[in-house]
């Protein structure tokens, strides 16, 4: 028997060998020709590895049948990967390389020979890059369009969630530096135009110590240089071709311009007159301007005569009901191979009448999509909204060694935010009425008591609930260390400071008092900032990705100093004996808190085509600033149902886990499977609190405490399939849960106020949609290559575009019918309060188009394009009749405490008829654009 088992052994040992493949070669400078020993040379994603000899030779032994990504790399050299390299049993193949020397920047060069790949095998986080040939494609105007399109997350009313977390959760980068408002509440502070963009990465899980106050996710985006050569990009597209009454129509404008390449004095006029500068300069400039008068998204057309924006220009830049601004410059100088200096100036304004652009304000406000409904006849009183955001960069990138290099960046953000009735003061606020019609109509004319038909709702009269104005100058600096310790160990630790200065007015009913019923007004100066280390270890195919991060924030004086005075009545005394036995003391009496959090990732082939890739971490965010300094002065201690900041809050946390699995077929086909589990704890919520002491009478107020929690879980689907450069496709599908105590931190006001009923488990967030697919296809016809054969120079040279989108509806809470009627007929519907967002809206679906064809005239590229939003003009609900669903429409019942178009209120105040214009997302909508570049 024994006998039996070792030949059977011997023979299959036998068979596998001969069904093996070999990689042999020799590596050689390209400079002298001398052979290198100790290069690497590697099967990415897999065990298959070897290192040159004294001669420069190597050999890869008992390779699979397969195709494979081949890597040669070497400290001080530029990696060289050969993609799409095909192995046959029997085989031995022969690739021989020549190496070019490199100094290291932001990371090794890198020299693709073959198809650039579909992805890194080797990454060991859950991490979409996009490049700028996949945003030119694209119907991309802006960054939250292009993040909005990845797997994993959810736009919903305007804001963005990564795997199930609160929009201001996620981390914005700028060449590596934040640009984000904290006191806007909506995720997003600078603005970029996507012409401008050189890559986008967007991190959903798994992501390296190096990334820190984000608890979702983080999209870091380079922008673009200058190069040797120059070149220029014009396009101008529009929508508006003569039918303004289409509900097709928005009015919209968009030009968009760049111009790069070598700064002329340095290149051209000095030194013809004899002067030389060492090195080279190069610059990148980009321009954006969007107009629009699209934010109603539906039926009706109302806008303002005229936006006036008060702290930008007033009339000048405000021609529609939206407008966008951007422009950047950026000034690169590389002194010396080892030596770069880059400076960049980038600036966004946006003027609009859309409430989205404030989610974080005094009162709490319903997501919604941003028209003031009620103001629809009035608009010119509604609130118009300035957004405008300016960022300084100064950038060193230094070559130390071939193996070690730093960065330093100095930074300059100022974001601030104005939200006033068309630059009116808030003293000059007046009180919003709805007046009845005329002529009069009464009822009841056969009783004793005659009533009035009051008016239809709509505001006739006065402006908005709220004034706001806030600001944030922030100075930051931040250095990065990158050292290769030998081949397989690359290390990286880093440190940043930021310093701030804040300063709100937020103003409730201006029209009451002095400073309105309701106010909140400080200016505080906070800092943060963090140490990291990181280690990335390849152990012959295994990657071990480690690190911990150290984060640490100064509330700063104003806090202190609340804390220390007793006259500020809502900080309880316990609450100030936590605050210092939580914080640590720091030269005087400044105060600050810390926060430790550990990352790991494991990324390992478990076959010759596939990885198995595993991730951990902690990650934090400090809390938003309202929740903190929210009327910590005496001055402010009114009114019952005003949020009060507590300066004990300890930062939102998550703790992650990820498990995926990357499945390459070929170096074509790409599919990747990943599972992830989320815990929120430290959610900030509020409740009521009661200070009871000699010196004052018991008051009972509402302040923000670290109770609540969430979960999210999920699995995500990719797969991507590329067809030589005629076809690219990526298909995704992700299914996700996310429940937790609450949607918000307000909504411990609404319990409080009796419009909600308290949980006491955990439902489902208003932003949770289980169900997100999508199917992005891209079609190139190349020149001389036309359909079918025939017309060359008119069917070919184009390139088509197709977004397939399909998404669940939105979460809402059912509301159901009494079996009882009003006195007038009308059925009377009930919220179902104990099942909140426990149903789904109508689903969303949607297909978007982008047609381009390119002509070439002499030097200059020419292209015409279509694109066309929502192809099919799909009506998808984004204001869900509790009763139906979907998105009213007349003659469907609605909840008593909606206005019924069948049963009209006799009763004042009426709310207005539910045909809000934004009640369904932007109709079919199609767009017909010139581009020119050199």
């Amino acid at each position: 028997m024994i006998k039996h088992l070792t030949l059977l052994l011997l023979l299959s040992l036998t068979v596998y060998s001969q069904g093996t493949g070999t990689i042999s070669g020799i590596i050689k400078d390209k400079a002298n020709g001398e052979p290198l020993p100790g290069v690497n040379v590697v099967l990415k994603g897999t065990y298959y590895g070897a290192a040159t000899d004294i001669n420069g030779k190597y050999t890869i032994h008992s390779i699979n049948p397969g195709t494979y990504i081949v890597e040669v790399s070497l400290i001080g050299y530029k990696t060289v990967q050969f993609t799409g390299v095909q192995i046959a049993a029997g085989q031995n193949k022969k690739i021989d390389v020549e190496l070019e020397e490199t100094v290291l920047t932001l990371g090794q060069d890198v020299v693709v020979v073959g198809e650039k790949p579909l992805l890194d095998v080797e990454e060991t986080q859950s991490k979409k890059t996009i490049s700028k040939e996949d945003i030119e494609i694209a119907i991309i105007e802006n960054i939250t369009d292009l993040v909005s399109q990845q797997a994993g997350v959810i736009k919903s009313d305007n804001a963005i969630h990564i795997r199930g977390g609160r929009s201001y959760e996620n981390a914005f980068l700028l060449d590596g530096v934040s640009v984000q408002d904290p006191l806007a509440g909506t995720g997003f502070g600078l603005q970029l135009s996507s012409s401008a963009l050189e890559e986008v990465e967007v991190i959903t899980g798994g992501y390296n110590a190096e990334f820190g106050q984000a608890t979702s996710g983080v999209v870091n985006v380079r922008t673009r240089e200058g190069g040797n050569k120059y070149h220029g990009y014009l396009s101008y597209k529009r929508d508006n071709f003569g039918n303004n009454s289409s509900y097709h129509v928005f009015n919209i404008d968009i030009t968009e311009a760049n111009l790069s390449g070598p700064e002329p004095i340095t290149t051209y006029i000095l030194p013809a007159i004899g002067i030389n500068i060492p090195g080279e300069l190069t610059f990148f400039g980009n321009f954006y301007a969007g107009f629009s008068d699209g934010i109603t998204q539906g039926y009706f057309k109302g806008k303002a005569k005229q936006l006036y924006s008060s702290t930008f220009y007033g009339t000048r830049f405000a021609p529609r009901s939206e407008n966008s601004w951007f422009w950047m410059g950026k000034l690169t100088y590389k002194y010396s191979p080892t030596l770069k200096f880059n400076y960049s100036f980038n600036q966004s304004v946006n003027i609009n009448q859309n409430s989205q652009s404030l989610q974080s304000n005094l009162e709490y406000v319903e997501p919604s999509p941003g028209y003031q409904y009620e103001f629809q006849y009035i608009l010119d009183n509604a609130n118009t909204f300035t957004h405008n955001n300016k960022y300084h960069t100064f950038t060193i990138t230094h070559t130390l060694n071939p193996k070690t290099f730093y960065e330093l960046k100095f930074s300059n953000y100022y974001t601030n935010l104005r939200a006033d009735a068309n630059g009116k003061m808030w003293y000059e606020y007046q009180e919003p009425k709805d007046i009845t019609n005329f002529p009069i109509e009464y009822y009841n004319l056969s009783r004793d008591t005659i009533g009035v038909i009051p008016g239809d709702g709509f505001w006739d009269l006065g402006n908005p609930f709220t004034w706001r104005d806030h600001f944030v100058q922030e100075f930051s600096v931040r250095g990065d260390l990158t050292s290769f310790f030998d081949e397989k160990n690359k290390f990286k630790t880093g440190f940043s400071m930021q310093f701030q200065e804040m300063q709100v007015i937020d103003i409730y009913k201006p029209w009451i008092g002095e400073l309105g019923l309701n106010n909140d007004l400080y200016k505080v100066y906070p800092a943060l900032g963090s140490l990291y280390a990181q280690d990335n270890i390849n152990f012959s195919g295994m990657i071990l990705n480690f690190g911990l991060r150290f984060d640490y924030w100064f509330p700063g004086k104003y806090v202190d100093d609340a804390v220390e005075n007793p006259e500020v009545v809502t900080i309880p005394d316990e609450t100030r004996e936590r605050y210092r036995s939580n914080s640590f003391k720091w030269f005087g009496n400044r105060r600050f808190k810390a926060r430790l959090s550990p990352r790991l990732g494991i990324s390992h082939p478990v076959s010759d085509n596939q990885t198995l890739f595993f991730s951990y971490g902690h990650f934090s965010k400090w809390p938003k600033p309202q929740f903190v300094y929210a009327k910590l002065s005496p001055a402010n201690a009114k009114s019952s149902f005003q949020r009060f900041g507590n300066p004990n809050l300890n930062p939102e946390t998550t703790v992650a886990y990820e498990l995926g699995l990357r499945t390459q077929f070929t170096n074509d086909d790409v599919l990747t499977i990943t599972a992830y589990y989320k815990d929120i704890f430290d959610y900030v919520s509020t409740r009521t609190a009661q200070i009871t002491s000699a010196r004052f009478a018991t008051q009972r107020f509402i302040t923000y405490v670290n109770t609540d929690y969430a979960r999210s879980r999920g699995i995500e689907f990719e797969f991507k399939k590329r067809i030589g450069k005629w076809f690219n496709g990526n298909a995704q599908f992700a299914y996700s849960i996310v429940t937790g105590k609450s949607s918000s931190a307000d909504e411990g006001v609404l319990v409080l106020t009796g419009d909600l009923d308290e949980s006491i488990k955990e439902e489902y967030v208003s932003w949770d949609r289980p169900i997100n697919a999508s199917i992005s296809t891209s079609f190139y016809v190349e020149k001389g290559s036309p359909l079918f054969g025939f017309l060359p120079g008119i069917l070919d040279d184009y390139n088509i575009y197709l977004r397939f989108f399909y998404q669940s509806g939105k979460r809402y809470t059912p509301a159901v019918f009494t079996g009882s009627y009003q006195t007038d007929g009308r059925p009377i519907y009930e919220f179902v309060r104990r099942e909140r967002n426990s149903k789904l809206g109508d689903d969303w679906f949607w297909i978007d188009l982008n047609f381009e064809k390119y002509f070439v005239i002499e030097n200059l590229k020419f292209s015409f394009f279509i694109e066309v939003n929502n192809l099919l003009d799909q009506k998808n609900s984004a204001i869900i009749n509790p009763v139906t669903g979907k998105a009213y429409e007349y003659g469907d019942p609605v909840p008593s405490s909606w206005n019924d178009p069948k049963y009209p209120d006799l009763q004042a105040p009426i709310s207005p008829y539910p045909f809000n214009p934004a009640r369904y997302l932007t109709r079919r909508n199609v767009k017909f654009g010139v581009s020119f570049r050199f």
